[in-house]
């Protein structure tokens, strides 16, 4: 028959943002058990590229990044774990005079809102980056951005969360939500019910099948994006790198291997969480990191994936509470830039459930938009 426990808060999902809300809720002494259907940074988690930045966000989401980008520094050290953080920068790179006119705009929006992130010519760009392609024309530069590793990331938050009291149940499938008169009740599971008083919808591409189990619909679409790794090789790059018009994360690893993302497509399963790399997707890729950085056409590859990601219709999260049932909380749809925001949307989602309200405006991002 299974077992039946409780708690104040369920969490559906434990990556590094459902891992994220669960310890920061135990850090107020909330009776929270996060449930996962496979385990901690099983999905996207542990598979993203690791960025940390602020700047070529969506306006609404930046005083989020900037919140969490503040606490960032001082991670390791509050969960007592190493997650090879590096504050090292982020570059946006311009090829095209059309692309360094739209950079300076959005330059301009940015440090408006508070964001250090200044133009840089070609002459300070390759003080930064020797290796980089005599192409690039100028670029964004955010000094206070850098990377940092998902996976020992989400596991130090797990960590932390289980030793303020957290309950984490890994393999665990969540099967259905009841609610009575409007609020929440009690989860459904695999290993038994869960009554609760609230439900934190984390569980990143399986967050439209968990709202569905209250009579709720949002505009995520499950994808597998594609990451690449090269053979180590020195040490040459410190920035992230990013581009306005090429689909381009790089980053070089502390043990000296290139990272390459940027969003190219895999093939997905989600039904048996599998996915597959493409080709076309490999080439492209490579292709399109070696034009601005051609160091890379030295590099053998040595291995890729593709992690699971929930793309938002608009990209850009769903946060904060929607539709009849009350104190369901939504936490998804980060579209591939959540890991950045985590500590700052622990906080968040944590002062929702405990004071009514977030002290940073989550209005614009509210489920609302969508009609939930």
């Amino acid at each position: 028959m299974g077992e039946r426990a409780a708690a104040e808060v369920v969490v559906v999902g434990g990556g590094v943002i459902g891992s994220a809300i669960g310890y920061e809720l135990a850090r107020q002494g909330v009776a929270v058990t996060l449930v996962e259907a496979a385990t901690i940074a099983a999905g996207a988690s542990g598979a993203s590229a690791g960025g940390v930045r602020q700047q070529g966000r969506d306006l609404r989401e930046l005083p989020i990044a900037l919140r969490a980008i503040r606490r960032w520094p001082h991670l390791a050290e509050e969960l007592g774990a190493d997650l090879h953080y590096r504050q090292d920068g982020n570059l946006t790179l311009a090829e095209r005079p059309e692309d360094v006119a739209a950079l300076e705009r959005r330059v301009a929006e940015e440090r408006a809102l508070g964001l250090d992130v200044r133009m840089i010519g070609q002459a300070e760009l390759r003080e930064l980056v020797p290796d980089i392609a005599p192409t690039v024309l100028a670029a964004s530069w955010c000094p206070s951005d850098g990377h940092a590793m998902p996976s020992l990331v989400t596991h130090a938050f797990a960590r932390a969360a289980t030793r303020l009291g957290a309950r984490i149940l890994q393999q665990t499938q969540v099967t259905g939500i009841s609610h009575h008169r409007g609020q929440v009740a009690s989860v459904t599971t695999t290993r038994g019910q869960i009554s609760c008083r609230w439900v934190v919808n984390a569980a990143g591409a399986w967050s439209a099948v968990i709202a569905r189990m209250v009579g709720l619909r949002i505009p995520i679409e499950p994808r597998a994006l594609q990451m690449l790794v090269t053979e180590p090789m020195p040490p040459r790059l410190r920035p992230v790198l990013g581009s306005v018009h090429r689909p381009l994360s790089l980053k070089q690893l502390p043990g000296g291997s290139y990272l390459i993302g940027g969003g190219w497509p895999g093939r997905l399963d989600l039904a048996t969480r599998r996915t597959r790399l493409l080709q076309a997707s490999i080439a492209g890729s490579v292709r399109e990191a070696s034009a601005v950085y051609p160091l890379l056409g030295r590099a053998r590859l040595e291995r890729g994936w593709a992690g699971i990601e929930a793309i938002a219709v608009d990209e850009v999260p769903i946060l904060g509470m929607g539709g009849e049932v009350e104190r369901f909380v939504f936490a998804c749809g980060f579209s591939g830039h959540g890991f950045a925001l985590a500590p700052a949307i622990g906080q968040s989602i944590a002062e929702l459930i405990t004071e009514g309200r977030s002290s940073l405006p989550l209005d614009a991002l509210s489920p609302a938009r969508f009609g939930v």
